[in-house]
């Protein structure tokens, strides 16, 4: 489903708006975040998130829900992978451990095919169960109808049953530190290849550093051979290159001409701007070591980050960061990929009624516009787009006053979902990071590297 979040512009950042996501969080402690086999048989409903700001968050907030019903909640926070791992093995396993998990779209085509994740409309329908301030109509609709699938291999996203419901989106975005730009006597770059240009100067800087003289490297970004690499960070470089995994034929595409220029370049970046550590790097090291100084430009990373960047007690460049649109192609073209953080429920949940509401609680409005005063970027309902609070907070984020939104407001007009709908698609994605790092450490040459991974990967769409 293209253009997912041209709504967003539409509904959010214009009228009201325009008057007026840092993801890495500490595993919740205490008995909200007990192993979820100690509480599946008690009545608790049990909840597994990936640790992110809005994790962290909703570990604090099924307390207040707690003390409003009655309801046990456990929040289980677990790293990413680590957290994806866990909850394969218990939705393939049909154990019903967790009753709700933080997703999104892209892998629930893989729990939706397997029968894992109960459908959410006829909770949503009934009048007994939801009232209707909670207001399903409140939701941006494109972020919303993200999380519908008919279950059609490569088509049907924004189509049939509704699995699950967003909590926060994302998009990506340029970060730089603009007092470093101008001691170097750098504009901000405007296409992918000045900001190449730019960290090849910077790469040749002697003891390249800030004003304070702390030693810098050119860019960070996400760079571990997991899918997150092709999909969003590298991948929105991609999409700007014109670059989709099938074309319009329904050929793999991620060996054209245009993805080998864009890989070289985009390696040939990170080899001489990041240090050597950097083909490790998740999207935690590329998060924190831009805000702990280390870097002059943020590649590509995700918008939500900014809650960490403008916090000075969780970072050093607090009062000296910017944001910028992601760079053009070569044919003048902007494209970014995007992210939305869901929640869903277990199909093998013995206590969905509860689980339900838990969801609507931590969905509705008042709950959500909490969450992004503290911190959960961006917001998925338009009240909370057209709440005073929130639009002062996000219009103070950057090197001038409103330049964050700015750059929001742009960035979600380009913004599109263009991965075909199938059940193996991280795994695809994960074939196509680890052609690319086999460029990176010299173990092929891109062309090589990436024939390979396309011929992998229609096989893994083929069956």
């Amino acid at each position: 489903m293209k253009k997912v979040l041209a709504m967003v512009l539409v509904l959010c950042l214009c009228g009201s708006v325009l008057a007026g996501c840092g993801q890495t969080a500490a595993p919740a402690s205490d008995a909200a975040s007990a192993p979820a086999e100690q509480a599946k048989e008690t009545g608790t409903v049990n909840i597994l998130c990936v640790s992110t700001a809005i994790a962290d968050i909703i570990a604090q907030q099924v307390k207040d829900f707690e003390a409003e019903t009655g309801i046990h909640v456990n929040c289980e926070v677990l790293e990413e992978s680590s957290a994806f791992e866990k909850l394969l093995t218990d939705l393939s396993s049909g154990s019903g451990t967790y009753d709700l998990f933080m997703t999104s779209p892209v892998y629930n085509w893989q729990y939706i095919a397997g029968g894992w994740v109960e459908p959410l409309d006829a909770y949503i329908a009934d009048p007994e169960k939801t009232e209707a301030e909670w207001d399903l109509d409140d939701f941006i609709p494109g972020i919303l109808n993200a999380g519908r699938w008919t279950g059609e291999k490569l088509g049907g996203v924004g189509e049939g049953n509704l699995y699950c419901l967003p909590l926060m989106f994302e998009t990506y975005m340029l970060g730089y530190r603009p007092s470093v730009l101008a001691k170097y006597n750098m504009a901000v770059p405007t296409t992918y290849e000045e900001l190449a240009d730019c960290v090849s100067r910077l790469a040749a800087e002697p003891g390249l550093s800030d004003d304070n003289g702390m030693p810098m490297y050119p860019v960070v970004t996400r760079f571990d051979k997991y899918w997150d690499l092709t999909y969003l960070t590298f991948g929105t470089m991609l999409q700007s290159y014109g670059v989709t995994m099938v074309d319009e034929n329904g050929n793999v595409a991620v060996n054209s001409p245009a993805s080998i220029e864009a890989t070289e370049i985009f390696v040939k970046m990170i080899q001489e701007g990041s240090p050597d550590g950097a083909g490790q790097f998740t999207f935690y090291e590329a998060e924190q070591g831009f805000a702990s100084g280390q870097y002059v430009f943020s590649f590509n990373e995700a918008d939500g980050f900014t809650a960490v960047y403008e916090d000075p007690e969780q970072s050093m460049i607090s009062d000296d960061v910017g944001y910028a649109v992601t760079p053009l192609g070569p044919d003048g073209t902007r494209s970014a990929s995007t992210w939305v953080w869901s929640m869903s429920m277990n199909s093998a949940s013995r206590h969905k009624d509860e689980a339900w509401q838990v969801l609507k609680y931590l969905t509705s409005k008042d709950t959500m516009i909490k969450q992004h005063l503290l911190g959960s970027m961006e917001p998925v309902r338009q009240s909370a787009w057209e709440d005073e609070g929130v639009i002062a907070l996000i219009n103070g984020y950057g090197e001038y006053e409103g330049q964050y939104l700015e750059v929001v407001k742009t960035m979600g007009d380009c913004a599109e979902l263009t991965l075909p709908a199938h059940p193996e698609i991280t795994r695809a994605l994960d074939v196509w990071a680890t052609a690319v790092q086999s460029a990176y450490y010299g173990q092929s040459s891109v062309e090589d590297a990436l024939n390979a991974a396309a011929a992998e990967i229609a096989d893994i769409l083929a069956n």
